[in-house]
């Protein structure tokens, strides 16, 4: 009687004991499992598959949601015996409300009312993951796992996160590279020096807004002596901006060599510009070639801001041409500007937008009538010293203001010298 008694207390422990274990073996097989899977890098989706088949098989889950945060949207990405209306919507409640691992309670929101547990993971103050856990299996070891989801949960979650901050910081040095690699095309095809001789001197500011920038400036000096002056505006920023540049500066370049008269050329750079970007950028440009033998300028004007022309005491903005480049694939009417040029030193600055977007600490810009006063007080300075100036001017104006956009500023003196 007594060897009954025994075995009706022992056996029953035995068998508690054999799920408790069964029950341990299957939570650390569970952890391996999802360990070698975040060790070989298994993708995020299937990692959320094992994930939901190891609660709903092995922990009594016939209830599931999944949500994730990417981008400060929230994603469903997995769902069991349920379907989310509004993920985002369901995920802001969560933020707002659940901080912790919490049971849904009758005083919980109708819309979670479906579900029993919320498990929240946080890195920080930073919400990453919700799972939402309902229409649980009743069992004698819930407690135990309960904590468990909480644990592999908090795993998966974790290990996806790194994945995907991994995964940027990755892209980020890719683009990082591209755009190194782009700031080294784009000052090769920015002229590094300029001349400065007894005939005429040439100097520059390049200011890109955000390392890489789409304005263009350019000189070509002609076999009989002559030269090109331009300057161009790329609609946009960073590297799309740079890579039309390019295209523009090599257009630009080899139809020198084809077209004599500048209307012909701005005709044929705008059907190039509309081919390549068909229509959806635009460039305003600004062209000037000097002609030594009969010393006169001629230019075109494809909607750029005006350049400022001084010749001892006259000045004048350069506004004959035609309109912006890459709109219209014909352009209908290009005016050619001229300029006779005679005995005094003349003076020709060309500029981007840039420097006509500055604003100071009262909301003044640095308009055109600012410019042409500048140009005037300082027109018999070099072009080296001019453009010193004309920093020292902005930096001044600006105060600690930002640069809004790129700056460029091409400067030009010709001295009489050059025209004898």
């Amino acid at each position: 009687m007594k060897e009954k008694s025994r075995a009706s207390y022992i056996y029953p422990q035995i068998e508690q004991l054999e799920k408790e274990l069964y029950s341990k073996q299957m939570q650390l097989n569970c952890l391996m499992r999802v360990t070698q899977a975040i060790n070989t890098n298994m993708p995020a989706r299937e990692l959320f598959d094992m994930y939901s088949q190891f609660l709903t098989k092995e922990l009594g889950v016939r209830r599931l949601v999944m949500l994730f945060r990417e981008n400060g949207q929230w994603r469903c990405m997995k769902a069991v015996d349920y379907k989310p209306a509004d993920t985002n919507q369901l995920g802001e409640l969560l933020v707002d409300k659940y901080k912790d691992f919490s049971r849904v309670g009758e005083l919980s929101p109708d819309l979670l009312k479906p579900f029993e547990l919320i498990i929240p993971v946080f890195h920080k103050d930073d919400p990453l993951a919700y799972v939402l856990v309902g229409n649980l299996e009743r069992s004698e070891d819930a407690y135990d796992r309960f904590k468990f989801m909480i644990t592999i949960t908090n795993v998966v979650v974790v290990a996806i996160e790194n994945k995907r901050l991994f995964n940027r910081q990755i892209e980020q040095e890719a683009y990082k590279k591209e755009l190194e690699l782009a700031q080294n095309v784009q000052k090769m095809l920015i002229p590094s020096e300029l001349p400065d001789e007894c005939h005429y001197e040439l100097s520059s500011i390049y200011r890109p807004h955000s390392n890489i920038g789409g304005d263009y400036f350019d000189y070509v000096k002609l076999d009989d002596g002559s030269f090109i002056l331009c300057i161009a505006d790329v609609s946009g920023k960073g590297i799309p901006a740079a890579l039309l540049m390019a295209n523009f500066q090599a257009t630009l370049r080899s139809s020198m060599r084809i077209y004599n008269k500048l209307d012909d050329l701005v005709q044929y750079i705008n059907r190039i510009m509309v081919d390549i970007t068909r229509s959806e950028r635009i460039i305003t440009f600004f062209i000037l070639k000097f002609d030594q033998a009969s010393r006169e300028i001629s230019y075109v004007n494809a909607g750029h801001n005006p350049p400022i022309y001084i010749s001892g005491s006259k000045s004048r903005l350069l506004v004959e041409g035609c309109t912006i480049l890459g709109a219209v694939e014909n352009l209908d009417e290009i005016e050619v500007g001229s300029i006779l040029l005679d005995n005094e030193e003349t003076l020709i600055v060309m500029y981007t937008d840039g420097l006509t977007d500055l604003k100071n600490g009262s909301g003044a810009y640095f308009d055109e009538d600012r410019i042409l006063d500048f140009a005037f007080r300082h027109r018999q300075e070099s072009a080296t010293n001019f453009n010193r100036r004309l920093l020292e001017a902005l930096e001044k104006f600006k105060g600690k203001q930002a640069y809004p956009d790129d700056i460029a500023v091409l400067t030009s003196k010709i001295k009489p010298s050059y025209l004898n």
